[in-house]
Formats: C-alpha cells, sequence, structure tokens
C-alpha cells in the first residue's frame, strides 16, 4: 500500500506548487509610460559637448510586485544610433549619471520603483551640427525572461544653430575686450595708416555675416562735422567705410572653425581738425 500511493502524494505537491506560478504570470498586467521630456534635455560644453536627454520608465504596482527587470533596446540596431546631420552612438546613464552597460545589445536594469529615471548622452568633440537628431528605442517590463508589457519611443534632440566668436592669437595683444565687445586704439592718425586683426568663427551652420561702420568713418568728439573716412577690408573684399559689406557662407552639415582677416586703411588726415575720433564698426554673424 504504501509503494502504490507514493506516486500519489508526488504529483499532488507538483500540482500545487505550479499553481501560483501561473496564476501570477496571467496577473502580471498593467500601465506602462516611456516619455523623454525636452524639458529636462541640458548640454554641456567643456573639453567637448555632451548631450544628456531625460528617459523616464513609469509602471503600475500591478508590474512593479510582478516584474524583475526592465530592457532597452535599439530598433535596428545593437547599439543605440542618432541618426541627424551626423550620426551618433548614445550612452545610457543611470539616475546618478553611471554609465550602464548593454548585454547583446540589451540594457538590462532592475525594476525597484515605479518611476525609473536614465539619461540618454551624446558625446561629440565640437558642436554638433545644427538640425534633428532621433533614435527609435523599446522599452519592455520583463518577468523572469519574459516580456509582460512594452513600449517604442522615439527620442529626439534639436542642435540649434550656434556662433562663437573670438580674437585670434595675433590680434589679442593689440585689440581690448571680450565677449564680441572690443577696442582698437589706432593711436596719432595719419594719412593712409593701417591697421590689420583677426577673429575666428566657430560656428555649427552655414552663415550670413554684415559688416557696417556707424558714423561712415572716424568722427570727431566735438565737431560732428568731421568725419575721416577709411578703407576696411574682409576677407579679401574691400570696401569704403560709407558702403556696407554682406556675406553669406555655406556648407555642408558639419562645424567649421573659420579664420576672418581684417585691415583699416584711413584716409586722408590733413588739415582735420584736432582731438579724438571715433567709430562703431558693428560685425553682426547671422546663424542659418
Amino acid at each position: 500500500m504504501y509503494l502504490k500511493c507514493a506516486p500519489i502524494l508526488l504529483l499532488l505537491v507538483v500540482v500545487m506548487f505550479a499553481q501560483p506560478v501561473q496564476a501570477m504570470g496571467n496577473n502580471c498586467k498593467g500601465s506602462l509610460l516611456v516619455t523623454s521630456d525636452a524639458a529636462d534635455m541640458f548640454e554641456e560644453y567643456k573639453n567637448n559637448v555632451k548631450v544628456f536627454m531625460s528617459l523616464k520608465i513609469q509602471v503600475a504596482n500591478s508590474l512593479l510586485t510582478c516584474a524583475d527587470e526592465i530592457w532597452i533596446e535599439a530598433v535596428d540596431n545593437n547599439k543605440i544610433k542618432f541618426r541627424g546631420p551626423i550620426n551618433k552612438n548614445a550612452k545610457l546613464k543611470d539616475a546618478q549619471f553611471k554609465k550602464i552597460k548593454a548585454k547583446r545589445g540589451i540594457f538590462k536594469i532592475d525594476l525597484d520603483e515605479r518611476i525609473t529615471q536614465m539619461w540618454m548622452q551624446l558625446t561629440h568633440y565640437t558642436l554638433f551640427p545644427s538640425g534633428d537628431y532621433d533614435s527609435i528605442i523599446k522599452v519592455s517590463i520583463i518577468m523572469d525572461g519574459d516580456v509582460v508589457e512594452e513600449e517604442f519611443l522615439t527620442m529626439e534632440y534639436f542642435s540649434s544653430p550656434k556662433i562663437s566668436l573670438s580674437l585670434d592669437n595675433n590680434s589679442q595683444g593689440k585689440v581690448s575686450g571680450s565677449n564680441g565687445e572690443y577696442q582698437i586704439d589706432l593711436g596719432e592718425l595719419t594719412t593712409n595708416a593701417r591697421f590689420d586683426w583677426g577673429i575666428k568663427v566657430l560656428s555649427n551652420s552655414a552663415y550670413d555675416i554684415v559688416l557696417d561702420s556707424e558714423f561712415n568713418g572716424l568722427r570727431h568728439e566735438t565737431n560732428l562735422d568731421a568725419v575721416i573716412a577709411y578703407s576696411i577690408s574682409f576677407d579679401n573684399v574691400k570696401i569704403p567705410s560709407t558702403e556696407q559689406l554682406s556675406r553669406s557662407y555655406d556648407f555642408a552639415a558639419s562645424v567649421k572653425n573659420t579664420w576672418f582677416g581684417f585691415s583699416f586703411t584711413l584716409g586722408n588726415v590733413e588739415l582735420m581738425p584736432a582731438g579724438s575720433y571715433q567709430d562703431n564698426l558693428s560685425l553682426t554673424i547671422y546663424p542659418r
């Protein structure tokens, strides 16, 4: 009798053990919300440029109590790649900006909270070329290696046109000022005196440059009718101070650091009233 009953008891134990697991699998359902808020995106400019995009994953309590992992993966690549004017691979960081490693193209994170904050990081050695960048990722909620919920999200980054202007090394000793406002002391004014200097323009987009004299020459500080004309040479184009210079610079999606040379040549200063003369010369760059 004992030998005949043993298999029946063993079978009952297996059935009773399997029932709760199956029931839990059927009940492991709930809402999943995956967002990337552009308002949380920020950039860092140091030796290179870093862009951090928020990735927030929210699950219902029912998922939190039964699922155990979050999986994040690219839709069409083993690496998360943003496509745009240039293509860049992204890194996934946790809430403390620590790198999360991928295993066979999948980032796996423990599901411990209803809201899991992460960051997607793009890095470039200089400014990102102006334009739109995007990447599609899949976010899955996992229980015991099986997918119970998943969402697809398009993450987007817009690199706005940016311009940086600075003096070249040879001009820093003879031109004072900073942040786009510079002063040049021409000293004693003599006929045909010349002054040369240069600037560097770092841009991630095409741009227009407009060069204009406020007083159409060097104007006397008190005798406003006394004006000394001069000529301007900019990027191998020469104009008198009475005219405005407009130039357009187009280039493919990239970043360029371009040097431009200035040259001022005074006109005739003979018989001009003694005193100080000044002009405000504006160089305006319009990114496109």
